[in-house]
């Protein structure tokens, strides 16, 4: 059965999502209240509420709402759902232990060196996940599903990265197999912006499309529009860390072209060129200590990455039209010294309009926005039909 983000099963599941997520507080809402607040019709919301309470996911009893007798729905407390949230990065592993309601109820993270392979992360990921399940004591049988997010275009049937230039150990390595062996439960692997996409999406009250850029080694960028991914037709759709801005620049990209936004705009790309200038070997933590003692020559390299990534984040939104742009990735340590000119960049490579009505912030899950939205996408692939 199609269950894709265009076909009716995965509209299904995305209506079927927002409702259990307008419940997750555990309070009574009576449902005329649970379509003002999911944007769904009456009809889709009587529906689903007959349906999820015939499951017992959902308590109804009759009672009184604004003066008038209503149905009233809350969620059943003996239908919690866990799942397990991955963000495998290309220097980190962040795991977390959560609720269908997005709640992290326990994380842990660790660094790995950079370009390593997938079974280093293999290896550190089961580790993590034992921890976190030790810090909750839920055991692994009431886990209902995991997600992993990788940095790179993803095939969603095997789990396998599909593009050798961004992510080149990983492609056609199983992943999904992998962690399914591990840990015998049903297992969904996804692009990272996706996955902090889904994170942002899934509030009820989001509309529209919502764009997650993830700035860290690389750049890519996760669109979500009405809670569903777009993933385009090889599942490359948001790499907008490989559009060619200057092909002038002499800094060659990890995918072989010149002038890419993620060689002048990336953490990476910060990092290396604030290390040449100041003639240094430094971390990442380096700059970010730099910027915020407002070293001036660590702020103008942030400044002309900033505004580089807003001109990018310009193009797509002239496309998009996206109510809100949230950035992730250690640069939002560096707080308004980096958002400031990514929202001046993005000002000028937009009609005023735009300007004016896209919401563009730092993502408020800050460094879990990734392992948030792995956490909600394992628990709604464990509801997928096969």
């Amino acid at each position: 059965m199609e269950s894709g983000p265009g076909s009716l099963s995965g509209l299904r599941l995305a209506n079927r999502q927002r409702l259990l997520e307008a419940l997750q507080d555990g309070g009574e809402i009576s449902q005329a209240e649970l379509a003002r607040m999911t944007g769904l019709s009456a009809a889709t919301v009587s529906g689903l509420v007959r349906t999820l309470s015939s499951e017992g996911e959902l308590v109804v009893t009759k009672g009184v709402s604004n003066g008038r007798r209503s149905r009233m729905v809350k969620r059943s407390p003996r239908r919690r759902r866990y799942g397990i949230g991955i963000d495998a990065g290309r220097t980190h592993v962040r795991v977390v232990v959560g609720t269908d309601a997005g709640d992290v109820l326990a994380e842990r993270a660790t660094e790995l060196p950079a370009w390593h392979n997938p079974q280093a992360a293999l290896d550190t990921i089961g580790p993590l996940v034992d921890a976190v399940r030790a810090d909750t004591g839920i055991e692994q049988h009431h886990i209902s599903g995991i997600a992993m997010g990788i940095p790179a275009p993803v095939d969603t049937s095997t789990g396998a990265v599909t593009e050798a230039a961004i992510h080149p150990a990983w492609v056609d390595v199983p992943l999904q197999d992998e962690l399914h062996r591990t840990f015998g439960r049903p297992v969904v692997v996804e692009n990272d912006a996706n996955l902090g996409a889904i994170a942002l999406g899934s509030h009820p009250e989001r509309q529209g499309a919502v764009v997650f850029v993830k700035v860290a080694q690389g750049i890519g960028a996760g669109v979500a529009v009405d809670g569903q991914l777009l993933r385009g037709h090889s599942g490359a759709a948001g790499e907008i860390g490989h559009l060619t801005l200057d092909p002038r620049l002499a800094i060659v990209c990890r995918c072989g072209r010149r002038g890419c936004v993620e060689t002048v705009s990336s953490a990476e790309s910060i990092r290396s060129a604030l290390g040449t200038a100041l003639e240094r070997d430094l971390v990442l933590q380096d700059v970010l200590d730099l910027l915020s003692a407002d070293n001036p020559v660590a702020l103008h390299i942030l400044e002309e990455a900033g505004e580089t990534l807003g001109r990018a984040l310009g193009w797509l939104a002239m496309i998009l039209n996206p109510a809100e742009i949230a950035l992730g990735g250690p640069l939002t340590a560096a707080g308004d010294a980096w958002l400031q000119p990514v929202r001046r960049g993005f000002r000028r490579a937009v009609l005023p309009g735009v300007a004016s009505t896209t919401h563009l912030m730092l993502s408020p899950l800050g460094e879990r926005t990734v392992a948030v939205g792995a956490l909600l996408a394992g628990l709604i692939g464990a509801r997928s039909p096969d």
